[in-house]
């Protein structure tokens, strides 16, 4: 019995061997607009430490907006994008606040499922992220602004997926319209480095980690080639 196992595993591992080197190649490139969602951890409650308290409310949740493009080289990609973080400003008499985000990063993916038309992959990446609120205060004749931000570096990890939906050749060649979606979390290190300009920052720096998930769908286009198999080796 144990021959007939080992037999067999040896049967199947060069099925395997032979179909992976026989299967072609597949490089090309990406491009891509992203529009969903993102909460941060805790952010309203420090983002309040810096607003007039009779007007604290600002919350977690916040529009994602973004693009990213990559490079698909088989079954790996690389890329790098940058997006923006926006939600409702917080106003009262004479005064005005918008919170706000943002951020870029490179990542790396490696395809997991894999087809001519829909392909899906987990990330991780690096790069750095922002947040922070603006000000200004209607004092008089005068408005006095301010803005207050927190740079950090951050990792994320996540998951994509890119569907092509409309090919504009069938060929090797080919390409067309990719719709998709991400999903993902971001961790930064705790920090109490906060930059601020103008006159109404109070002295007081909280330490905050810049974490959080986002949730995008996205919509591009992207160009593929198919290249011959690897040679095998005898």
């Amino acid at each position: 019995m144990r021959t007939y196992r080992f037999l067999l595993t040896l049967v199947l591992a060069g099925y395997l061997s032979s179909t992976l080197a026989q299967s072609p190649r597949l490089s090309g490139g990406a491009g891509f607009f992203r529009l969903g969602y993102a909460r941060l951890h805790q952010v309203g409650q420090t983002l309040d430490q810096f607003t007039p308290p009779q007007l604290s409310g600002i919350g977690n949740d916040f529009v994602y907006v973004g693009g990213e493009g990559y490079a698909r080289l088989d079954r790996f990609i690389l890329g790098g994008g940058g997006y923006g973080m926006a939600r409702r400003s917080l106003s009262g008499p004479g005064y005005h606040a918008e919170p706000f985000g943002g951020g870029g990063h490179l990542f790396l993916g490696r395809i997991l499922v894999n087809s001519r038309r829909l392909w899906l992959y987990p990330t991780v990446g690096a790069g750095v992220a922002v947040v922070g609120i603006t000000q200004s205060q209607q004092q008089g004749q005068t408005t006095r602004e301010s803005s207050v931000l927190l740079p950090s570096l951050n990792v994320q990890f996540g998951v994509g997926a890119d569907w092509l939906v409309a090919a504009f050749t069938e060929d090797d060649s080919y390409g067309g319209l990719l719709l998709g979606m991400r999903a993902g979390y971001q961790l930064s290190p705790s920090s109490s480095g906060w930059r601020s300009t103008g006159e109404l920052v109070p002295p007081d720096r909280p330490r905050y980690a810049t974490n959080g998930y986002f949730v995008t769908l996205t919509i591009g286009a992207g160009g593929f080639r198919r290249l011959p198999p690897r040679p095998t080796s005898h």
